[in-house]
């Protein structure tokens, strides 16, 4: 199969659009901010529109940010107007947003192009509940998960 490289924004731009008919849109995941939970290359994600429950602490939002840049992170905190935004593999970096800057909720994570890891499943929640939030324990947990061949 033949792959084709396109810029972000236009990528996305098309990814919005059909998240706002109601579609749900299967990418493959790029970059290491999510590890361990989601794999550079090698996992992909159904996403889908967002409705009330999407925001909610430890949920997965695709959004594009002010600097016009887009992320895939958990929401770390939140209130009526602002999200915070963190990847399970930063140690420090958060991003802040709006509700009105979120394109779309993850709702599964393809392991392998395969085995589905739904949103609410045991897999889902021991990844949402489990990885620790303090940069210290982040930090020993993401070096374990390097160094440990079977956890990949």
């Amino acid at each position: 199969m033949e792959t084709k490289v396109i810029e972000n924004s236009l990528f996305f731009s098309e990814v919005d659009s059909r998240i706002s008919a109601g579609e749900k849109v299967r990418i493959r995941a790029g970059g290491n901010s999510m590890l361990p939970f989601i794999r550079d290359n090698r996992d992909e994600i159904i996403l889908q529109k967002t409705h009330e429950r999407s925001f909610r602490k430890g949920n997965l939002l695709l959004v594009r940010l002010k600097d016009k840049r887009f992320v895939l992170h958990r929401i770390a905190k939140l209130n009526d107007h602002t999200v915070i935004l963190r990847g399970d593999g930063n140690l420090s970096i958060f991003e802040t947003c709006t509700r009105s800057d979120v394109i779309a909720e993850v709702s599964a994570v393809l392991r392998d192009g395969s085995r589905a890891i739904t949103k609410g499943s045991f897999r889902w929640n021991a990844y949402r509940y489990l990885w620790p939030g303090n940069s210290i324990l982040r930090r020993v947990g993401l070096a374990l998960y390097r160094k440990i061949p079977f956890l990949h």
